[in-house]
């Protein structure tokens, strides 16, 4: 009687233990095809942030700074500036153009508010400057033309520009 009563509690044991391996190596596999799906998920996120991040550095407003048009650049050296030196340089030069107690020649507008200053530029190539002014109030922007003269100085001629309505 004893040894059936081992017998059965043996067997019982065995059922036991082949019901829980059962169970444990089904949600094992459920959750192994979670984490495949999850995975999927993360690649394609991941290609997508590829592709804005590319999107996003060859944007048409990236391509059109000097630092990206090689033949401005060849131009400027060849003129004998180093190109980070003349960015400075030029930039030097418009800012200056910045006075207390009047408005600045570069932009095409009276301040209303104010004096207008110019607050911001980008060099586009080795002929233009987009500048953007304001006076405090009233703000816009203007392309301006620079030249190179031969003694090393630069001058400024106004393009166009315009001003934001309020």
């Amino acid at each position: 009687m004893k040894n059936k009563i081992f017998m059965y509690l043996f067997i019982f044991a065995l059922l036991y233990i082949v019901f829980q391996y059962a169970n444990v190596k089904k949600t094992f596999e459920a959750q192994q095809k979670i984490i495949q799906n999850l995975d999927k998920k993360i690649e394609q996120a991941s290609v997508i942030q590829d592709s804005l991040i590319a999107l996003k550095s060859s944007s048409s407003s990236n391509n059109f700074t000097i630092d990206n048009d090689e033949k401005a650049r060849m131009y400027i050296e060849d003129l004998g500036y180093n190109i980070e030196e003349f960015k400075t340089l030029l930039q030097t030069k418009i800012f200056s153009e910045n006075k207390a107690s009047a408005d600045n020649r570069l932009v095409p507008y009276s301040g209303m508010k104010g004096f207008m200053r110019i607050n911001g530029m980008q060099i586009i190539n080795h002929k233009w400057v987009m500048i953007e002014f304001t006076d405090g109030t009233y703000w816009g922007e203007a392309l301006i033309n620079y030249f190179v003269e031969e003694d090393g100085s630069i001058t400024f001629e106004l393009n166009d520009g315009f001003l934001y309505g309020n």
